[in-house]
Formats: structure tokens, C-alpha cells, sequence
């Protein structure tokens, strides 16, 4: 496990060139000498502010070449063949969006494509042509911090691991439907994962920015942590009013998220509305053997609990039913107790913070699972799978919990506590 150390208070007299402000609590710390292998924590509420690596730019390259390859068989070769009644069907990673648009769902169907095809290879070209562009220098920096900029934001959207979970459960419905034949593609994907997976894990993304910046201006000598504005993109501190342009990768500076509050509030209030119909109505229709029943979220989790296949009925449980219920009400409490400006328990509010961020893009599983259903059972009366309301309404609610938690700020929370001055944290 890789060493633990806390960033230390801003040194005297300041050079800000060091300094980070935790995008989590807001406390401006100063970074110390890289060493490798080592892990730099906020000292106030323990967020990583940065993972030193001892290749950055060798290892999570060669991840992403890998990674490319792997892409483009999982695009060009059969996902799944599955044959039942006499009869064959044939899928690729992209028939599932297909069949969703034509069945009307053409906003799932859309977001289906994004998060397992469009997201996934714009992560990796982004990754390759910026560590590229390093290692070679064919490519202007200014090319390469616009391209970069924009890696962390599109990360939790290429789902491809979420993806493949969605899979596995619908392999336990295929195979009660028809005889299923795994096929190129779904090889090509699990290594496509392992490959991004190792990509992000290794990538050191303050080298990167470091490797990116050009010279830095001269240190003014009136800097203070309080007087200075953090980048939200890159995390540079710039001495510069609120609306200026971060200097290193040109993001538009603000000292919190605008209107986080309202905007978060709007998100969840969206999310609220739409989550009891999508538990409600009925996200798949199937047909078997000229027999039709129309499947909730509970009812395929209770037929996957009559197969004996519990691990999967709880997966499906905690990511479908829990996870998402679980970010509505902690959301709200935060907002709540934000907007009352209580200061109690700050930090344990931005550990639950961390956590519905990170499983927020699990809940996507169900929309995938209809996605890969509805590819491949196009049997007529003896087979077959259509999607239903309760689908879009699921959803919805995934993203938008997604969008209500990239608003908020949770700087905001520890705002109650006593501002940083002269250099120094002043203790809540």
C-alpha cells in the first residue's frame, strides 16, 4: 500500500506555485518534493490531493495503446449470438442503442451509446494524444492542456466496467431465453476495462499539468491563500479576480461552483419526482414461449432470487434500488444542513460526499442489462424483450443524481468554519 503523507501548512514567505486548494474542504496546503510512490493528503478532511507515480507517463501511455486496440475489436467484431426456436440473433455492442431508438427510447438509447461507446473512446484518445504529445512533442502544450482539461469531467461517463456487470446479469436471463454464445467483442471489452482500469490508476495527472505548464510569472509578494482562486480543472492557484482564466489551462475561475446550491437542488428535486414511477411501471416487457410478463426493478430481482442466483439479486438491489435512494436523501441532508450553515459533523458529510460520487454511475447496470436484452431476443412470440416506461424513468434518475452531485460544492459545507488566513488554516 502506498505511504500516506499530509500536505504541511503554506511555507513563509509564499510561493503559491506549490500551493493547492482541497476541492473538497477548500484548505489551501502546500505540496511537498515529489516522491514517488507516495500519496499526498489534505491534513483537514484526508482527500488525496495527489497520487506521485514513478513512471506518470510510460506505463499509463502503453495502458492506453492497449486500450485502443482493444476498442477497436470490441467495436468491429459480435458482442453475443444467442439462437433459440430455430432461429438466430446476432449483436454488436452498438445493436443495443439501435434497438432502443427504435422502440422509441431514443434518449436511452443515446445514453447507452455515450457511456459504452462515444465517452470511453474520447477518454482514451484524450489520454493518448496528451501523453503522446509529451513523449514526442508533435503537439503544441496549448493543444495539449485544452485536450487534457477535459479528461477528468468525461471519466465517470465511460462506463464500460458498469457495462459489463450489466452483462452478467443479463447473461443469467439469456440463458433461461435461448443457448448463448460468447463472442469476440465481450473478450475485447473485459480487456478494454483491465486496460483503462490500469491507465487511471497509474496516471499521475499534477505531472502531467506540471509537464504541461509553461514558466510560471513572478511570485507577487502579497499572495495570500485567501486572496487567491483555485482551478477547478487543473488545480492551479492564479492570483486573479473571480471570471479571469486559469493562467496554466485556461478554465474560467471561480471560487465556489456557480449557483451550486439552486442547481443541486433542482437536479434532486428532478431525480425525486421521477424515481417513484421508475420503481412503479414496468422497465421490460418479455415474452416467452407465447407467454408475456412485464418485469419492475423488484420483479427482476425477486426472479433472480427464484433462479437461487442471490449475489446477483443483491448486486442488483444495492445498485438499482439502495444506491440510488441512498444519494437522494444524503444529498438533501447536505444541501439542508449547507443552507442552515451548520458546522457540525464536516467531515463525515464529506467522506458521505466522496462516496455517493463514486457510486453514483453504478446504478447504471439496469439500463444496460434492457440494452443487451432487447439486442438480442427478437424472436416474435416465442422470444422476445421490449423496453417499457419505467426504463427512461430509471435512467433519468441515475443521471440526474449524477448532475446533483457534480453541482454541489462541497467547499460550501466547511465555508461555515473560520476562514484561512495569513497563510496559516485556522482549526474549525
Amino acid at each position: 500500500m502506498a505511504p500516506l503523507i499530509q500536505a504541511s501548512d503554506p511555507p513563509a514567505p509564499p510561493v503559491y506555485e506549490t500551493w493547492r486548494e482541497c476541492g473538497h474542504c477548500g484548505l489551501v496546503s502546500a505540496l511537498p518534493e515529489k516522491q514517488p510512490t507516495f500519496v499526498v493528503e489534505c491534513p483537514r478532511c484526508t482527500h488525496t490531493l495527489w497520487k506521485m507515480r514513478k513512471h506518470p507517463f510510460e506505463f499509463p501511455l502503453a495502458c492506453g495503446l492497449a486500450g485502443a486496440l482493444f476498442y477497436v475489436f470490441a467495436l468491429i467484431a459480435p458482442f453475443l449470438e444467442v439462437s433459440a426456436y430455430g432461429r438466430f440473433s446476432l449483436a454488436r455492442i452498438s445493436t443495443g442503442p439501435i434497438e432502443l431508438s427504435s422502440q422509441g427510447f431514443a434518449l436511452v438509447g443515446a445514453l447507452v451509446m455515450a457511456a459504452t461507446v462515444i465517452f470511453p473512446g474520447i477518454k482514451l484518445g484524450i489520454m493518448l494524444l496528451t501523453l503522446g504529445g509529451l513523449e514526442t512533442r508533435w503537439f503544441s502544450r496549448r493543444l495539449l492542456r485544452f485536450t487534457f482539461r477535459w479528461y477528468a469531467p468525461l471519466a465517470p461517463w465511460a462506463m464500460i466496467d458498469v457495462y459489463l456487470l450489466g452483462f452478467l446479469v443479463a447473461y443469467t436471463r439469456l440463458t433461461g431465453l435461448a443457448n448463448v454464445h460468447l463472442d469476440t467483442a465481450l473478450y475485447s471489452l473485459i480487456g478494454l476495462m483491465v486496460s483503462m482500469a490500469a491507465a487511471d490508476a497509474s496516471l499521475d495527472s499534477e505531472a502531467v499539468w506540471r509537464a504541461l505548464d509553461d514558466a510560471p510569472p513572478p511570485v507577487p509578494e502579497h499572495a495570500l491563500p485567501h486572496t487567491l482562486i483555485g482551478c477547478h480543472t487543473c488545480g492551479l492557484l492564479n492570483d486573479a479576480p473571480p471570471g479571469a482564466r486559469c493562467r496554466r489551462c485556461d478554465t474560467v475561475l471561480h471560487r465556489r461552483k456557480t449557483d451550486s446550491i439552486s442547481r443541486s437542488w433542482a437536479f434532486l428535486i428532478a431525480a425525486v419526482m421521477l424515481y417513484i414511477p421508475a420503481n412503479i411501471y414496468p422497465v421490460m416487457f418479455i415474452t416467452q414461449a407465447a407467454t408475456s410478463h412485464d418485469f419492475t426493478i423488484f420483479g427482476g430481482i425477486e426472479e433472480l432470487l427464484s433462479y437461487g442466483l442471490w449475489p446477483l439479486a443483491l448486486l442488483v438491489f444495492f445498485a438499482s434500488i439502495t444506491i440510488p435512494l441512498m444519494k437522494l436523501l444524503i444529498l438533501a441532508y447536505m444541501l439542508v444542513q449547507t443552507q442552515r450553515r451548520h458546522d457540525t459533523h464536516l467531515l463525515l458529510r464529506t467522506r458521505a460526499f466522496r462516496l455517493i460520487d463514486f457510486i453514483g454511475r453504478w446504478s447504471m447496470i439496469d439500463v444496460f442489462m434492457i440494452s443487451i436484452l432487447v439486442a438480442l431476443v427478437r424472436f416474435g412470440q416465442f422470444a422476445d424483450v421490449i423496453a417499457e416506461p419505467g426504463a427512461p424513468c430509471f435512467a433519468a434518475v441515475v443521471v440526474l443524481t449524477m448532475f446533483a452531485v457534480e453541482a454541489f460544492d462541497p467547499r460550501l459545507m466547511w465555508d461555515q468554519a473560520e476562514p484561512q488566513r495569513d497563510g496559516a488554516p485556522v482549526p474549525a
